[in-house]
Protein backbone atom coordinates (compact mmCIF):
# COMPACT_ATOMS: atom_id res chain seq x y z
CA UNK A 1 0.00 0.00 0.00
CA UNK A 2 1.39 3.39 -0.87
CA UNK A 3 2.06 5.71 1.65
CA UNK A 4 -0.59 8.41 2.46
CA UNK A 5 -0.49 11.52 0.76
CA UNK A 6 0.00 13.99 3.36
CA UNK A 7 2.71 12.30 4.51
CA UNK A 8 6.49 12.46 2.30
CA UNK A 9 5.73 9.65 -0.43
CA UNK A 10 9.28 7.22 0.11
CA UNK A 11 8.90 7.54 4.07
CA UNK A 12 7.48 3.77 4.24
CA UNK A 13 10.04 2.48 2.37
CA UNK A 14 13.23 0.59 4.09
CA UNK A 15 15.60 3.21 2.10
CA UNK A 16 14.45 6.06 4.05
CA UNK A 17 12.07 3.91 7.79
CA UNK A 18 15.85 2.55 9.09
CA UNK A 19 16.99 6.51 8.91
CA UNK A 20 14.07 7.79 10.29
CA UNK A 21 13.55 5.46 13.06
CA UNK A 22 17.30 5.32 14.18
CA UNK A 23 16.99 8.85 15.12
CA UNK A 24 14.03 8.63 16.90
CA UNK A 25 15.60 5.83 18.95
CA UNK A 26 18.55 8.38 19.75
CA UNK A 27 16.20 10.70 21.00
CA UNK A 28 13.99 8.39 23.06
CA UNK A 29 17.27 7.25 24.82
CA UNK A 30 18.24 8.58 28.65
CA UNK A 31 20.86 12.00 28.28
CA UNK A 32 24.21 10.51 28.22
CA UNK A 33 27.35 12.14 29.31
CA UNK A 34 28.45 11.89 25.50
CA UNK A 35 25.07 12.11 23.57
CA UNK A 36 24.85 10.98 19.84
CA UNK A 37 25.73 12.72 16.76
CA UNK A 38 23.50 11.01 13.75
CA UNK A 39 25.24 12.21 10.39
CA UNK A 40 22.27 11.96 7.68
CA UNK A 41 24.37 12.24 3.78
CA UNK A 42 23.35 11.73 0.86
CA UNK A 43 23.46 13.63 -2.92
CA UNK A 44 21.08 16.39 -3.15
CA UNK A 45 16.79 15.48 -3.54
CA UNK A 46 17.43 12.43 -1.64
CA UNK A 47 14.73 13.02 0.90
CA UNK A 48 17.11 14.27 3.65
CA UNK A 49 14.48 17.09 4.66
CA UNK A 50 11.68 14.77 4.44
CA UNK A 51 13.35 12.36 6.77
CA UNK A 52 14.22 15.04 9.23
CA UNK A 53 10.45 16.66 9.28
CA UNK A 54 9.00 13.20 9.89
CA UNK A 55 11.59 12.79 12.48
CA UNK A 56 9.75 16.07 13.68
CA UNK A 57 6.51 14.86 13.43
CA UNK A 58 7.11 11.38 15.29
CA UNK A 59 9.02 12.86 18.12
CA UNK A 60 6.33 15.63 19.25
CA UNK A 61 4.02 12.89 18.92
CA UNK A 62 5.60 11.05 21.44
CA UNK A 63 6.28 13.38 23.78
CA UNK A 64 3.05 15.66 24.45
CA UNK A 65 3.36 18.77 26.22
CA UNK A 66 3.12 17.39 30.26
CA UNK A 67 -0.05 18.85 32.01
CA UNK A 68 1.84 20.51 34.78
CA UNK A 69 4.87 21.51 32.16
CA UNK A 70 4.34 25.65 33.44
CA UNK A 71 5.10 28.88 31.98
CA UNK A 72 8.16 27.50 29.32
CA UNK A 73 8.17 26.60 25.89
CA UNK A 74 7.44 22.91 25.16
CA UNK A 75 10.17 22.15 22.33
CA UNK A 76 11.13 18.19 22.16
CA UNK A 77 12.57 18.63 18.45
CA UNK A 78 14.91 21.96 17.82
CA UNK A 79 15.19 21.69 13.94
CA UNK A 80 16.76 24.56 11.99
CA UNK A 81 18.98 25.24 8.80
CA UNK A 82 21.83 27.46 10.01
CA UNK A 83 23.23 30.26 8.30
CA UNK A 84 26.17 29.89 5.58
CA UNK A 85 29.46 31.89 6.19
CA UNK A 86 29.29 30.16 9.86
CA UNK A 87 30.72 31.66 13.69
CA UNK A 88 29.37 29.97 16.90
CA UNK A 89 27.64 32.84 17.25
CA UNK A 90 25.26 32.78 14.32
CA UNK A 91 24.80 29.25 15.22
CA UNK A 92 23.57 30.15 18.49
CA UNK A 93 21.65 32.94 17.19
CA UNK A 94 19.84 30.67 14.92
CA UNK A 95 19.14 28.28 17.35
CA UNK A 96 17.77 30.96 19.76
CA UNK A 97 15.53 32.22 17.21
CA UNK A 98 14.06 28.78 16.44
CA UNK A 99 13.61 28.27 20.26
CA UNK A 100 11.61 31.70 20.43
CA UNK A 101 14.06 33.64 21.85
CA UNK A 102 14.04 36.99 20.91
CA UNK A 103 16.84 38.23 19.75
CA UNK A 104 18.43 41.72 20.39
CA UNK A 105 21.38 44.07 20.41
CA UNK A 106 22.69 42.29 23.42
CA UNK A 107 21.92 38.84 22.87
CA UNK A 108 25.12 37.90 21.58
CA UNK A 109 27.02 38.13 25.16
CA UNK A 110 25.25 34.79 26.24
CA UNK A 111 23.90 33.02 23.18
CA UNK A 112 25.66 29.86 23.76
CA UNK A 113 24.75 29.85 27.14
CA UNK A 114 21.18 30.43 26.44
CA UNK A 115 20.53 28.15 23.84
CA UNK A 116 22.08 25.42 26.46
CA UNK A 117 19.80 26.48 29.10
CA UNK A 118 16.68 26.37 26.73
CA UNK A 119 17.33 22.55 25.68
CA UNK A 120 16.84 21.49 29.36
CA UNK A 121 13.73 24.01 30.07
CA UNK A 122 11.96 23.23 27.03
CA UNK A 123 12.13 19.59 26.99
CA UNK A 124 14.21 18.85 23.93
CA UNK A 125 14.89 15.92 22.83
CA UNK A 126 17.29 16.39 19.54
CA UNK A 127 18.26 19.10 17.76
CA UNK A 128 18.52 18.63 13.90
CA UNK A 129 20.61 21.22 11.69
CA UNK A 130 19.86 20.96 7.74
CA UNK A 131 21.91 21.28 4.76
CA UNK A 132 25.25 21.13 7.48
CA UNK A 133 27.34 20.58 4.15
CA UNK A 134 27.27 24.55 3.39
CA UNK A 135 28.86 25.47 7.16
CA UNK A 136 31.10 22.43 7.18
CA UNK A 137 32.83 23.65 3.69
CA UNK A 138 33.55 27.40 4.83
CA UNK A 139 37.15 28.32 5.58
CA UNK A 140 39.11 26.37 8.04
CA UNK A 141 38.86 28.91 11.25
CA UNK A 142 34.90 28.65 10.24
CA UNK A 143 34.99 24.83 9.81
CA UNK A 144 36.65 24.17 13.38
CA UNK A 145 34.62 26.86 15.02
CA UNK A 146 31.26 25.00 13.48
CA UNK A 147 32.24 21.71 14.58
CA UNK A 148 33.39 23.29 18.06
CA UNK A 149 29.65 24.74 18.40
CA UNK A 150 28.08 21.50 18.11
CA UNK A 151 30.53 19.83 20.58
CA UNK A 152 29.88 22.29 23.07
CA UNK A 153 26.14 21.95 22.15
CA UNK A 154 25.66 18.22 22.70
CA UNK A 155 27.73 18.34 26.16
CA UNK A 156 26.86 21.60 27.50
CA UNK A 157 23.24 20.63 25.93
CA UNK A 158 23.28 17.02 27.15
CA UNK A 159 20.91 16.55 23.81
CA UNK A 160 21.82 13.73 21.11
CA UNK A 161 22.24 16.03 17.36
CA UNK A 162 21.99 15.07 14.03
CA UNK A 163 23.27 17.11 11.18
CA UNK A 164 22.13 16.42 7.54
CA UNK A 165 23.73 17.14 4.05
CA UNK A 166 25.67 16.38 1.22
CA UNK A 167 28.53 13.07 1.41
CA UNK A 168 31.21 15.67 2.45
CA UNK A 169 29.51 16.16 5.69
CA UNK A 170 30.77 12.99 6.06
CA UNK A 171 34.27 13.43 5.33
CA UNK A 172 34.40 16.47 7.10
CA UNK A 173 33.09 14.55 10.63
CA UNK A 174 35.38 11.71 10.48
CA UNK A 175 38.45 13.95 10.37
CA UNK A 176 37.30 15.35 13.87
CA UNK A 177 38.35 12.22 16.20
CA UNK A 178 36.37 13.08 19.22
CA UNK A 179 32.49 13.65 16.85
CA UNK A 180 33.82 11.02 14.86
CA UNK A 181 33.74 8.45 18.17
CA UNK A 182 29.93 9.46 18.93
CA UNK A 183 28.76 9.67 15.36
CA UNK A 184 26.65 7.37 13.67
CA UNK A 185 26.51 7.94 9.51
CA UNK A 186 23.54 7.51 7.62
CA UNK A 187 23.63 7.28 4.28
CA UNK A 188 20.89 7.27 1.42
CA UNK A 189 22.26 5.50 -1.33
CA UNK A 190 20.99 6.47 -5.04
CA UNK A 191 18.04 4.39 -6.38
CA UNK A 192 19.25 1.30 -8.58
CA UNK A 193 16.62 0.40 -11.90
CA UNK A 194 14.80 -2.79 -10.54
CA UNK A 195 12.21 -3.75 -7.92
CA UNK A 196 12.55 -1.15 -5.53
CA UNK A 197 12.80 2.07 -7.90
CA UNK A 198 9.54 0.25 -9.30
CA UNK A 199 7.76 0.76 -5.94
CA UNK A 200 8.94 3.94 -5.88
CA UNK A 201 7.35 5.20 -9.09
CA UNK A 202 4.19 3.61 -8.18
CA UNK A 203 3.63 4.71 -4.98
CA UNK A 204 4.89 8.20 -6.51
CA UNK A 205 2.18 8.01 -9.35
CA UNK A 206 -0.59 6.90 -6.64
CA UNK A 207 -0.08 9.59 -3.88
CA UNK A 208 -0.26 12.11 -7.27
CA UNK A 209 -3.07 10.88 -8.50
CA UNK A 210 -1.80 10.12 -11.42
CA UNK A 211 -3.55 7.75 -14.15
CA UNK A 212 -2.86 4.27 -13.84
CA UNK A 213 0.02 4.60 -11.53
CA UNK A 214 0.95 0.56 -11.97
CA UNK A 215 1.17 0.70 -15.83
CA UNK A 216 4.32 3.75 -14.70
CA UNK A 217 5.99 1.03 -12.84
CA UNK A 218 6.23 -1.15 -15.57
CA UNK A 219 10.00 -1.79 -16.20
CA UNK A 220 9.78 -0.36 -20.22
CA UNK A 221 8.66 2.79 -18.28
CA UNK A 222 10.42 2.67 -15.10
CA UNK A 223 13.60 2.23 -16.18
CA UNK A 224 13.36 5.07 -18.46
CA UNK A 225 12.16 6.88 -15.54
CA UNK A 226 14.75 5.77 -13.38
CA UNK A 227 17.85 6.13 -15.55
CA UNK A 228 16.84 9.75 -16.30
CA UNK A 229 16.45 10.36 -12.82
CA UNK A 230 20.21 9.03 -12.05
CA UNK A 231 19.00 7.96 -8.73
CA UNK A 232 17.72 10.64 -6.95
CA UNK A 233 14.40 10.53 -5.34
CA UNK A 234 13.51 13.96 -5.98
CA UNK A 235 13.85 13.60 -9.52
CA UNK A 236 11.05 10.73 -10.01
CA UNK A 237 8.25 13.23 -8.65
CA UNK A 238 9.60 15.83 -10.76
CA UNK A 239 9.70 13.24 -14.63
CA UNK A 240 6.23 12.11 -13.22
CA UNK A 241 5.12 15.81 -12.99
CA UNK A 242 6.40 17.15 -16.05
CA UNK A 243 4.97 14.12 -17.78
CA UNK A 244 1.99 14.55 -16.67
CA UNK A 245 1.59 18.31 -17.70
CA UNK A 246 2.55 16.90 -21.30
CA UNK A 247 0.29 14.53 -21.70
CA UNK A 248 -2.20 17.14 -20.34
CA UNK A 249 -1.61 19.53 -22.81
CA UNK A 250 -1.87 16.62 -25.54
CA UNK A 251 -5.78 16.15 -24.07
CA UNK A 252 -4.93 13.00 -22.52
CA UNK A 253 -4.62 11.96 -18.57
CA UNK A 254 -2.42 8.43 -19.45
CA UNK A 255 1.43 9.21 -19.84
CA UNK A 256 2.75 7.06 -22.75
CA UNK A 257 6.67 6.92 -23.12
CA UNK A 258 6.80 9.65 -25.66
CA UNK A 259 5.64 12.01 -22.88
CA UNK A 260 8.08 10.86 -20.57
CA UNK A 261 10.75 11.72 -22.96
CA UNK A 262 9.08 15.44 -24.13
CA UNK A 263 9.23 16.05 -20.93
CA UNK A 264 12.70 15.35 -20.51
CA UNK A 265 13.33 17.68 -23.50
CA UNK A 266 11.84 20.21 -21.18
CA UNK A 267 12.76 19.40 -17.58
CA UNK A 268 16.65 17.95 -18.09
CA UNK A 269 17.03 16.46 -14.34
CA UNK A 270 20.31 16.35 -13.05
CA UNK A 271 22.69 15.23 -10.34
CA UNK A 272 24.96 17.15 -8.16
CA UNK A 273 28.41 15.50 -8.24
Amino acid sequence: MAPAPSLPFWIAFDEARNAVETIVDVAHDDPEERPTCIVLVGDSGMGKTSILREVQRRLTADFPEPPDWGDARFQPVLRTVIPSSPTSLKINLALLWQQGWPVTSTTHKVADLRVVDLLGKQGTRLVAVDNVHVILTASGKARRDTLDAFRYLMSAGNVPLVVAGLDVAEYIFSEDVELASRSIILRLPLWEPGEASQRLIRALARGMGLVEPDRLAEPDLAERICAASHGVTGNFKRILHWSAKVAKSDGRSVIRRDDIDNALKRFPPYRLL
